[in-house]
């Protein structure tokens, strides 16, 4: 359980109770603590300062002075949370109404401790995913190759989000790869004791020390890597060393795709789950279905797997599975981060057909296959468990 920081503003003594106010105050955020699963306290300006979101509690009338004359210390947006007594209300109101006329934005928290906790929750999870994209070192092993629609302008990311691009030439994963180790964990096990090829496991596990190695190098947060150039250089393929990286929280991406390793960034800053990047491969627009493929996915993600050849090369060693009919997410954004899609969908199956890539999934979507028939932001997207349309969607209106 976490601590969420408020800065607690009163009106003066001479237009209200303050004791009561302040008892009625601290019961109020108590309810709301308890049902939120963190603890909300009053804050001087410095600790609220600190978080990543601009906390206000507005415990009566007469709070706007108050506000006034500190508000301009904080951060963007001003989120004031109220009670149904005091005048706090109306106070907020009033503050609004003013950060309205200047430009500012803010929003009011009011209703029973339930609802301002998931609006607070929910504003929360916003609040710390841009802050923990600002910092994000994205590294770009090799350039994302015969895809034409899958780059991305360093420039402009940064100076939208904060995050960075770190170009990391091909060759020294090559040369990496060639050092040969990895690090033991609960995935290389687990993955070992399939008994799948032992020579091509321990060449794919190979792959994974390396990129851990280029992780640590260069103070990486993620990773894209062309990972086609792998099967001519060394004969085996990234599908297993993404797949690891993935499911320990490092958003991995394949075939140098910068969008794609963006997108997952921004889907794992927000729901703090991983996601399968995968190619729509075949859609049935008339009952809303598409089939994703990929050969590779978070080794935490399906309910069992096996492991077979990467499917283009007939190659190194790729991951194919089974995971339960379910809620799912559909995502892409585009590196401006000025685009972007959400879609809620249901797993109808996992799949086993010999003529795609090793993992497939056929997904019933609620807003039909419109958006990728006409105007998709790239081929590949991101697919991850669990309906978080509301959340992507709100993230994106709140840039």
């Amino acid at each position: 359980m976490g601590t969420v920081k408020a800065k607690y503003l009163v009106g003066p003594a001479e237009c209200n109770d303050c004791h009561s106010a302040h008892i009625y105050s601290t019961d109020f955020i108590n309810a709301v603590s308890n049902v939120l699963g963190e603890t909300i306290e009053w804050g001087e300006i410095e600790d609220v300062q600190k978080q990543s979101l601009s906390l206000f509690f507005i415990a009566s009338g007469g709070s706007e002075q108050s506000f006034l004359k500190i508000f301009r210390d904080f951060k963007e947006p001003y989120i004031l949370m109220t009670t149904p007594g005091y005048n706090s209300l109306a106070a907020s109101m009033e503050i609004m109404g003013y950060l309205e006329e200047n430009g500012y934005k803010g929003e009011i928290l009011h209703g029973t401790p339930e609802a301002v906790a998931k609006r607070l929750a929910e504003l929360k999870r916003i609040a710390d995913a841009k802050v923990k994209l600002s910092k994000m070192r994205l590294g770009c092993i090799g350039e994302p190759g015969g895809l034409i629609a899958s780059d991305a302008d360093g420039d402009k990311l940064r100076e939208k989000t904060g995050m960075s691009l770190v170009p990391v030439d091909i060759n020294e994963l090559i040369s990496e790869y060639g050092k040969g180790g990895y690090p033991e964990n609960k995935y290389t096990e687990e993955l070992k004791k399939k008994g799948y090829k032992p020579e091509e496991t321990e060449k794919a596990l190979a792959v994974y020390g390396a990129l851990k190695r280029l992780i640590e190098k260069y103070s990486l947060d993620a990773v894209t890597v062309r990972c086609f150039d792998l099967l001519d250089a060394i004969h085996t393929t990234g599908c297993l060393g993404l797949a690891i990286l993935n499911a320990e929280g490092i958003p991995a991406a394949c075939e140098g795709d910068k969008k794609s390793m963006i997108s997952m960034c921004v889907l794992n800053a927000l729901t703090g789950g991983s996601s399968f990047m995968a190619n729509p491969s075949c859609m049935d627009p008339e009952k809303n279905e598409i089939i994703f493929a990929h050969c590779t996915l978070p080794i935490d993600m399906p309910d069992s797997y096996s492991l077979t050849t990467h499917f283009e090369s007939g190659i190194g060693v790729a991951v194919t599975c089974d995971i339960a009919p379910q809620p799912m997410t559909v995502f892409k954004c585009d590196d401006k981060l000025e685009r972007h899609y959400a879609g809620r969908a249901q797993l109808i199956e996992t799949m086993h057909r010999d003529n795609l890539c090793r993992t497939q999934m056929k997904l019933k979507l609620e807003e039909g296959t419109k958006y990728f028939a006409s105007a998709p932001i790239s081929n590949h997207h991101m697919i991850c468990k669990g309906d978080y349309k509301e959340l992507i969607d709100e993230f994106f209106n709140s840039l």
